[in-house]
């Protein structure tokens, strides 16, 4: 996150929530105003207060803050305070965002869970993201997805391929199953990848597997592209024929797409 629109510093300051460095009251706005959902309770603390004071040289605004902590004062006011003092936003989406965080607060618990685990997700933070999906997948389809999906994001794709798996139980949907067999043909046993292709055609199984070339080709940003275009030419006999060698070859470079 780099948003320089008034004083920075060298000095950042982590948001472990996110697992994000901050340098500027912009940036710390910027979190505020977009990622609200995952702010807890004790997200205010003394040595947030002493770094706006210090390091952003905002005394004013850290004085403020100080005493709104001592109060005990509503965590919302106290964001709604910072947005109003970081030169950011305007009062129309300071307004806006009072109602935002107003929403998100009467969300379910389960909905909370499952929309903070997103931001993370959005943020590319997939270690984080997986421990919110983790408490609620059991009994939720849309966060056992993205818990798969976290874990392709970080290349255990044998891990991944349970999830889809275990998803695939529950709904019986053809598309997760696909990204099962897509994360066990980048790493999984045999035996694995032989039990999902014995449940399919082989014609639906030649379009999967055209798929993945395609997809790897998709990442693959070199000179030596157009020799694995010009596969596709071929057939997808000759793909399906070859396809073990191509995944060896490309399996480190394809970063799972969702």
């Amino acid at each position: 996150m780099v948003i320089f629109c008034g004083k920075s510093n060298n000095n950042p300051y982590y948001i472990k929530e996110a697992d994000l460095n901050i340098k500027s009251i912009q940036e710390l706005a910027y979190f505020i105003y977009n990622y609200a959902i995952l702010i807890s309770n004790s997200f205010i603390t003394k040595n947030l207060i002493l770094y706006i004071d210090n390091s952003l040289k905002l005394p004013k605004l850290a004085s403020d803050l100080n005493e709104m902590f001592n109060k005990k004062v509503n965590l919302s006011d106290i964001l709604i305070h910072i947005l109003a003092n970081s030169n950011y936003y305007s009062d129309e989406e300071i307004t806006s965002f009072r109602k935002k965080l107003l929403k998100l607060l009467s969300l379910p618990e389960e909905d909370y869970i499952l929309n903070a685990g997103d931001k993370l997700f959005q943020l590319k933070k997939y270690e984080k993201a997986i421990t919110q999906y983790s408490k609620i997948a059991k009994t939720n389809n849309n966060a056992m997805l993205r818990l798969a999906q976290s874990y392709a994001k970080l290349q255990f794709y044998e891990i991944a391929s349970e999830y889809f798996a275990e998803l695939y139980k529950r709904t019986k949907s053809i598309n997760v199953l696909k990204e099962a067999y897509f994360c066990l043909k980048l790493n999984g046993t045999v035996e694995k990848i032989r039990d999902i292709e014995s449940r399919i055609d082989e014609n639906l199984l030649a379009d999967w597997e055209y798929d993945i070339v395609s997809k790897i080709i998709k990442v693959r940003k070199d000179e030596t592209m157009k020799e694995y275009e010009d596969i596709f030419l071929m057939g997808s006999s000759y793909i399906k024929e070859n396809i073990e060698a191509l995944i060896k070859k490309w399996k480190g470079k394809y970063r799972y797409i969702g």
